[in-house]
């Protein structure tokens, strides 16, 4: 299997509906999905039904914050339309989260687009407070070490 091709494939099937906060072309695709994997440093993850990828998270635990503090990032979320709904990404999530936990992480923030309201409601439920708003983009935080002491 074609693993490239294939996650650029769920990409776009992904992000359609959102193609403004997404790369189109398929080679600016590619080009993105080997920045995440090699900013990932071991925190790619993908999820497969069989040998079929059905979504995939890329987590960062070195990325800068807006106030230049060093905090664990996940770029990405994706799961098949198809997928949506079943667990995959609240799996994909979890196990982000325990990886960047792993890492010595803190804080995890990621960014939603502001009009990808099943993400926002997605991460809101699962723990992550919005911060703030940059042009479309909504960031959202986790605080572990507040979470732990409530």
């Amino acid at each position: 299997m074609d693993f490239e091709a294939e996650i650029t494939r769920l990409y776009e099937r992904a992000y359609r509906g959102l193609e403004e906060y997404a790369d189109t072309d398929p080679e600016d695709i590619k080009r993105y999905l080997k920045w995440l994997y090699r900013r990932a440093e071991g925190g790619f993850l993908a999820a497969f039904e069989g040998s079929r990828i059905v979504g995939f998270v890329s987590t960062d635990h070195k990325w800068a914050s807006p106030e230049g503090h060093i905090v664990g990032e996940i770029h990405e979320i994706v799961v098949d339309p198809n997928y949506q709904g079943h667990g995959v990404g609240k799996l994909l999530l979890m196990e982000a989260i325990n990886l960047l936990t792993q890492k010595g992480v803190k804080i995890i923030e990621l960014w939603a687009g502001e009009k990808n309201f099943h993400a926002q409601d997605f991460y809101k439920s699962q723990g992550f407070l919005e911060m703030e708003r940059r042009g479309r983009w909504i960031r959202f935080i986790k605080d572990l070490e507040e979470q732990e002491r409530a």
